[in-house]
């Protein structure tokens, strides 16, 4: 594949050493007030090296690079999570071959990269100036971010944990190693999701080879020799995890990430092996910290069947009741109260007949009332009504007929009709044997899908079609050994024991190469084959969360343990 690289001289630049950012060991940092050619109005920084500096133009170049040959989906990922090298900035004569080295009367003298984001920073009235928000910040105590305005709960921790585990994932994948891991070079936002920056991104190794030496930071170093590899980034993130938790600087502590998830805690144990080859991979950890955000975000249990009524939409719900001071009691209440209209109070009714001189006096009335409307309006009114009280009828807008010496007709109901409720759509795959409700992950693109897959599985288990189901397992699963006919028959003993109902995909999400599906259902099973702890127990019910593959459609790789959860019925 082709690609171009932008070479760039520092008079293209505007008035940048104007806009100094800072300085280290390496060189300066500067605002680009003007940058030049394709890359007009982009937020720029320019890193001038130091003259006395040794670095290798040619590795620079190839980073440069790099970016073009990601796929589509890594580069939207990195392009927001790193301040990649995106120019090469020259003095001399303009560039004619390839690798730089190769141009006689050219030096290369910096780059251009993204520049910090404001969302990046830490404006504080408790700091002297402005600061990169490092992840540094959190490895204190909760009363010292409090103090310079950092809130930053553990489920964040984790959110910030996890978006730099995928950029050390998708970093790996392509020959990247970030070397000099701290967090002085990780820095975060909560603007929005949760996420990390890395920054100094030309110290790191690049397919096999750096800009510049290797250097670690105090604190943060690896004990084998070779460093910038990818067992160096498993220590050093293991380091991460386990600091970010227990907010301090220099302790290993893996309480308190414990306390969030012991399968976290198992990670970062192992990450601090001696041996580079028993650290785990950056997949390990995604699929741990996956797992660990769902059982956080897991939503509370819905409300059970059979809730009070509640008036028609677009009916104002009546005023709670006056509590009567000296109530009756009501023996065996009902299990909920049907609100109705209140009714007007009949008239007082006193003793002998007292009720049918009320009536009287009524119809007088309204016979008074009549005449004198009469002498006022004329007789139609009159007419309206006594039609009307003679239709007892309680709508104003209704109004009768002329009588015509006949029987008047019930008045019509002009009102508009209440619209019928639109019907639910229905989120449920269907399968012989078992069906999947999915309504609670079916914002998620891949949900029909996921549960159709499930409902053939857990159907074939219910009409006892092993083979088949069987079969939604991937190749490579290591929960059966599917070339062996004896871990076959010994998986087909236990399922033949069992029986799934009530079965619901609850959540479903990519990451890395699997996709996550949290099912929840009950099983009914022989004693003696009940979850360890419970063999006794003949039903349960489940909670689990699968990785899946896309092998000819969703196939099931397997069940993390973390990820499984159980309790009698």
């Amino acid at each position: 594949m082709m690609t171009t690289v932008s070479w760039v001289r520092p008079d293209q630049l505007g008035d940048y050493t104007a806009h100094s950012l800072g300085a280290g060991g390496q060189g300066k940092v500067y605002a680009v007030p003007s940058p030049p050619g394709r890359f007009q109005g982009e937020y720029l920084a320019y890193k001038e090296y130091l003259p006395s500096l040794a670095y290798d133009a040619d590795v620079l170049h190839d980073m440069v690079v790099l970016r073009d040959l990601l796929s589509p989906s890594d580069r939207a990922l990195l392009d927001n999570r790193l301040t990649w090298p995106c120019a090469m900035v020259y003095t001399g004569r303009p560039p004619e071959r390839l690798p730089p080295s190769q141009n006689a009367g050219m030096r290369v003298v910096g780059f251009l990269m993204p520049r910090v984001a404001p969302a990046y920073e830490l404006h504080s009235p408790n700091l002297s100036e402005v600061k990169l928000q490092a992840l540094e910040f959190l490895l204190n105590d909760d009363g010292y971010a409090a103090r310079i305005g950092l809130h930053v709960d553990d489920e964040q921790r984790l959110a910030l944990l996890l978006d730099l585990a995928r950029t050390l994932d998708r970093l790996h994948h392509n020959g990247v190693s970030v070397g000099d891991l701290s967090p002085k070079n990780i820095l975060f936002t909560q603007i929005g999701t949760p996420k990390c920056l890395l920054i100094d991104c030309d110290s790191m190794r690049c397919r096999g080879r750096d800009v510049m030496r290797q250097v670690e930071t105090t604190g943060w170093e690896v004990p084998e020799p070779a460093k910038a590899t990818t067992a160096s980034d498993s220590w050093k993130f293991a380091l991460v995890a386990a600091r970010v938790f227990n907010r301090d600087h220099d302790s290993t502590d893996l309480a308190p990430l414990r306390a969030v998830s012991t399968e976290l805690a198992g990670l970062a144990s192992r990450g601090q092996s001696r041996d580079p080859a028993r650290r785990p991979a950056m997949a390990e950890w995604l699929t741990a910290l996956d797992l660990a955000q769902l059982r956080m975000h897991r939503p509370p249990p819905t409300a059970p069947a059979g809730n009070p009524y509640q008036p028609p939409r677009q009916q104002p719900l009546p005023p709670d009741p006056e509590p009567d001071p000296n109530p009756a009691p009501v023996p065996n209440p009902a299990p909920f109260q049907v609100w109705t209209p209140p009714q007007r109070p009949p008239a007082p009714s006193g003793t002998g007949g007292g009720g049918g001189l009320g009536k009287a006096v009524m119809v007088l009335l309204l016979v008074l009332a009549g005449l004198w409307a009469a002498v006022q309006y004329g007789p139609e009114l009159v007419d309206s009504l006594t039609s009307s009280a003679g239709a007892a009828t309680d709508n104003p807008s209704v109004r009768s007929a002329p009588d015509t010496g006949g029987t008047s007709p019930p008045p019509q109901d002009t009102s508009d009709p209440e619209p019928e409720p639109e019907p639910e759509p229905e989120y449920l795959a269907e399968a012989p044997g078992a069906s999947v409700d999915y309504s609670q992950a079916s914002d998620a693109p891949q949900a029909p899908e996921v549960a159709a897959m499930f409902a053939h599985f857990y159907g074939a288990i219910n009409t006892k079609d092993y083979d088949k189901a069987l079969g939604h397992y991937d190749p490579n699963t290591a929960t059966v050994d599917l070339d062996s006919a004896s871990s076959r028959d010994k998986w087909k003993e236990v399922m033949a024991t069992t029986e799934e109902s009530d079965i619901a995909l609850t959540a479903v999400r990519d990451s890395g190469d699997f996709t996550l599906a949290t099912v929840t259902f009950r099983s009914h099973q022989d004693p003696g084959y009940g979850p360890a702890g419970y063999e006794n127990s003949t039903c349960t019910d489940w909670t689990i969360t699968y990785q899946l593959t896309a092998t000819d459609g969703y196939r099931i790789f397997k069940a993390p343990k973390e990820g499984v959860s159980h309790s009698p019925c």
